[in-house]
């Protein structure tokens, strides 16, 4: 399915000189920035739920015992 959406000249412009220097069709190089976009908040999202348990001693140690059970199972790996 495909549908109409408005772009502005200069941002449909900046897509079909992406498109022809990659050799991409506009619509793969539109979902690219899509995922670009979500994965972007995700980690924003995430750098600032991780800020807010900084600020609550509690939980930061909670979380900072956790990371120090999981490193020691890494070390625990045996060798291949």
């Amino acid at each position: 399915m495909s549908t109409t959406i408005r772009l502005s000249e200069s941002t449909r412009d900046r897509f079909a000189a992406l498109s022809k220097q990659t050799g991409r069709p506009m619509t793969e190089l539109l979902d690219d920035a899509a995922s670009a976009l979500e994965r972007d908040l995700f980690f924003t999202n995430l750098e600032s739920r991780y800020e807010s348990l900084r600020d609550d001693p509690v939980a930061w140690s909670s979380i900072v015992h956790e990371r120090n059970i999981e490193s020691g199972s890494i070390a625990d790996r045996s060798p291949e």
